[in-house]
């Protein structure tokens, strides 16, 4: 059904909540599914995820929205979950691993969430990686399902015939504009068939209509004390073969207990457009939904539709990483070239059209992390939505560590700045120490998947996570980015300089490039910001 993209129509908000108090909230004793079923049966008719309306002949995305209620969505969680638990030849259930292998939406959520509801392990795989760097995760998590988009499922095949696990392959997002489902069926069967392979491929439309027709399954509850893996989230890192992060169910419980920043004064009204093979993504999706809020899924995983979709939608909160915010300047710069000629003041002119056509008009609060963002570009956003920015830090292997360079306690519960030498950062740098962030922390990860011996790399001989991210510690708690310890390379001559450094410079040479065409800046007390693009820590795993 569509839904009027009305602030009126939305949700009650939640109170406003830190990452101390949602730790703190967190009942262990509780189970997953329990919470899970909990939120979804709590907000009824509530519209909590939608997706942008298709042209039904060319699928081309039109418009509007439509939405799925809470109910609508609890009820496909059900009848998929029992399907897997009743299903007599391929059950799927507590500590079963299934892959993924798709772009965020309603789908890719449902089933995500029937995972929780019988115990099984989501492997989320990088939708756009190729089959030669997929394999190797599927061989060592050992799925029995593959679940994959149809624009993915050339890809699915591949490694479905190279696996030795897989026994059931379920396609899903086969909407108008794709290729429907009896004929990719047909053509995956052939091949499958060719290939002397027995999997057995379904729909995720089918699976969850005959679900809905079976008795509801038992929500998956561990034995006492028993802290089951819940997620693998498949990361490299920013080095090295991906490996396999375990999220246990403590660990992914926290995202069900409504962690905010900022004002909780608005209701919750979302974009959704990062990956769920980053943990940032999943977490954007369980926010939204533990708070009652509606979460819209941007029409293109490329991404070049976002800002059409964030219009249409006029979410009141954004997550952002630095790409997004390198685009809003790049629009910014292109608005200042083509109306260079207007009367009056331009540059004020365009940042009120960004803020109120362009980010949809009330957008109440942000929050950018994932990689580190320039000061600069952090200023210019900032000028734009006409508040303050949050930023955040953290990994995959440890979760949310800071909020606006202030060390969030708890989780972390103690750190420690170790000299990198060969680097030039020593505590004893003037005016702040400076070294290699080493932590303890609550939400740090049990170790990866099936590699020991990569586990005990990443902590010290105190039991201390090695971030591999060197900071500055400018004040009691206080944490200021620095650079990257992980990606250094030794030249012939001795010296050590980090790959990120050459990023920058070279990135900075073509700024300076690109500026030469315009002189104009989003301020006029500052030069035009640098925004070197380079891989690093933020909320999202590396």
């Amino acid at each position: 059904m569509a839904e009027p993209l009305d602030a009126t129509t939305e949700p009650e908000p939640a109170a406003d909540r830190g990452l101390a108090e949602a730790l703190a909230s967190v009942d262990p004793a509780r189970p997953l599914a329990e919470v899970m079923a909990s939120v979804l049966e709590s907000h009824g008719d509530r519209p909590a995820l939608g997706e942008r309306a298709r042209d039904p002949a060319t699928g081309r995305p039109l418009p509007r929205f439509d939405t799925i209620s809470y109910r609508e969505l609890w009820s496909r969680v059900r009848a998929l979950a029992g399907r897997w638990h009743h299903d007599q030849e391929y059950p799927l259930g507590p500590g079963d691993r299934i892959c993924t292998l798709g772009f965020t939406s309603t789908d890719y959520t449902t089933l995500d969430l029937a995972c929780i509801h019988v115990g099984a392990v989501p492997v989320p795989l990088q939708s756009n990686a190729s089959p030669s760097q997929l394999v190797p995760i599927v061989a060592e998590s050992e799925p029995t399902v593959l679940a994959a988009s149809t624009d993915r499922l050339e890809t699915a095949l591949d490694l479905v015939i190279a696996s030795e696990t897989i026994r059931r392959l379920i396609l899903f997002d086969h909407g108008p504009g794709t290729i429907g489902p009896h004929a990719a069926l047909s053509a995956a069967r052939e091949r499958l068939t060719a290939a002397g392979s027995g999997v057995v491929l379904d729909t995720l439309t089918e699976l969850i209509d005959r679900g809905r027709s079976l008795p509801p399954p038992p929500l998956y509850t561990p034995t006492e004390g028993e802290d089951p893996l819940s997620l693998l989230i498949y990361t490299s890192g920013s080095t090295g073969a991906p490996k396999g992060a375990m999220y246990t169910q403590r660990l992914l419980g926290t995202a069900w207990y409504g962690f905010s920043y900022g004002s909780a004064d608005t209701p919750a009204i979302s974009v959704l457009y990062l990956p769920q093979s980053h943990l940032a993504g999943r977490y954007a999706v369980m926010g939204s939904l533990v708070k009652g809020g509606t979460g819209y899924f941007t029409a293109s995983g490329d991404l070049s539709t976002l800002f059409e979709d964030i219009a249409l939608v006029r979410p009141t909160e954004l997550t952002m990483v630095p790409r997004l915010c390198e685009m809003l300047l790049q629009h910014y710069r292109g608005e200042l070239d083509r109306r260079s000629a207007e009367p009056g003041d331009v540059e004020a002119a365009v940042r009120r059209e960004l803020r109120d056509e362009f980010l949809g008009g009330r957008v109440a609060k942000a929050f950018v992390g994932t990689a580190p963002l320039s000061a600069e570009l952090a200023a210019f956003v900032e000028s734009v939505l006409g508040f303050h920015l949050y930023t955040g830090y953290g990994s995959t292997e440890a979760g949310g560590v800071l909020l606006d360079t202030v060390v969030q306690r708890p989780p972390v519960t103690d750190y420690k700045l170790v000299d990198v030498p060969e680097l030039g950062y020593y505590a004893t740098d003037l005016p702040h120490p400076r070294g290699e962030l080493l932590l303890k922390s609550d939400t740090l990860i049990a170790g990866y998947y099936r590699r020991p011996d990569l586990t005990a790399e990443i902590f010290d001989a105190d039991g201390y996570y090695r971030t591999g991210d060197v900071f500055a510690e400018t004040g009691p708690d206080r944490l200021v980015y620095v650079d990257r310890t992980k990606d250094t390379l030794k030249l012939s001559q001795g010296e050590f300089v980090t790959v990120s450094r050459l990023e920058t410079v070279l990135l900075r040479s073509t700024s300076t490039a690109n500026s030469a065409r315009s002189t104009r800046s989003w301020s006029p007390r500052r030069p035009p910001p640098s925004v070197p693009r380079r891989s690093a820590p933020g909320w999202a795993p590396r």
